[in-house]
């Protein structure tokens, strides 16, 4: 798939939902990570990404194909009347993220790094309390292309511009000129009984198949004005760049302090490992680590009337056992988000 047509295929199916923003309830949500935001200022593993995400009642419109074949997946998951509950809040998302190894001005494969890596992708993701219990569920289901040159052509433009030197070494990513892939997610909130109006926890253990295939528990609070839904609050939920399940909230004045810590066994990265198509360079599974950890720290706050700005800070334990890949990833992003 060529880059026109995966820009002409996202519109098609974004510009519908943007019509409809301004006259429905609901949420949108502009996200920006970048490695340069974060306290280290690196350029390297988990270098950036961004996202534009919509939460609203026409997500569950028949031009949402993936939220239709989200809802056919939680069947095997989820009783019916969950699946059917109306508290149940839909999102959708396209975004793009990379990935890149510590020196970016060789071109040739380094072998002892991370491989370059990106993924252009669609998600749809449902959130919702559990009919029995005040605990909730969310899913996700995610389709996208790993290997296309779009990421490479955004850096290279951005770096320029910010004083950062160009990337030479794409030709070598991952799946380079495009494969399709997939990942399915769940997860389960247990709110927890310390929580007050002002002050939440939760515990949510998750799990997921597909480019990333792997299990956890998370330990998430939230503190402070408080007002959008504790079902649509799930940045333990948040891979990478990608974060339909939490960014595109609805709510009032809010000003809270937000984080939390998980651990993760993780089975498979294409990132790392690559797919079935060839990879030039690629790391065998033996020389990753099965066991992760991971935490952050954000705060958001209202300005104006429906308006909200979040920052956060983001460290996972190392992915690669020895050689020079073998590093803690430190990132930070900004997220602005506007209510209707």
């Amino acid at each position: 798939m060529c880059i026109r047509t995966l820009i002409s295929t996202m519109l098609t199916v974004l510009l519908p939902t943007l019509v409809l923003a301004e006259e429905q309830t609901g949420a949108w949500a502009l996200s920006v990570d970048n490695d340069l935001f974060g306290p280290t200022r690196s350029d390297r593993d988990y270098t950036a990404g961004t996202a534009f995400t919509y939460s609203g009642p026409e997500v569950e419109g028949e031009w949402n194909l993936l939220n239709q074949s989200l809802r056919t997946l939680n069947r095997s998951f989820l009783r019916e009347e969950d699946e059917n509950n109306p508290k149940a809040a839909s999102a959708f998302e396209v975004g793009l993220y990379g990935f890149t190894p510590n020196d970016l001005s060789r071109s040739d494969v380094i072998e002892d790094d991370r491989p370059y890596s990106s993924l252009a992708y669609l998600s749809s993701s449902r959130s919702y309390f559990d009919t029995t219990s005040d605990d909730g569920w969310t899913t996700s289901l995610t389709i996208g292309m790993l290997g296309l040159d779009l990421f490479e052509a955004a850096q290279n433009a951005v770096h320029p511009l910010v004083g950062s030197d160009s990337a030479k070494g794409w030709d070598h990513q991952v799946s380079e000129g495009g494969e399709l892939t997939f990942r399915y997610g769940v997860a389960y909130h247990e709110y927890l009984d310390q929580s007050r109006p002002d002050s939440q926890f939760k515990r949510t253990y998750f799990a997921s198949i597909g480019y990333l295939t792997e299990a956890g528990v998370a330990l998430v609070f939230r503190d402070g004005l408080i007002s959008s839904p504790d079902n649509r609050f799930n940045p333990e939920l948040s891979t990478y760049g990608e974060r339909s399940p939490m960014s595109a909230m609805e709510g009032s004045q809010e000003s809270y302090f937000w984080g939390g810590i998980a651990l993760k066994g993780r089975l498979y990265n294409a990132f790392l490992e690559g797919q079935f198509r060839h990879s030039e360079h690629q790391i065998d599974r033996s020389d990753l680590r099965f066991w992760l950890a991971e935490a952050w720290i954000g705060y958001t706050h209202s300005f104006f009337e429906h308006y909200k700005f979040s920052y956060f800070v983001r460290v996972q334990s190392s992915e690669i056992q020895g050689g020079e890949g073998d590093r803690g990833l430190v990132w930070g992003g900004v997220v602005l988000s506007r209510s209707y």
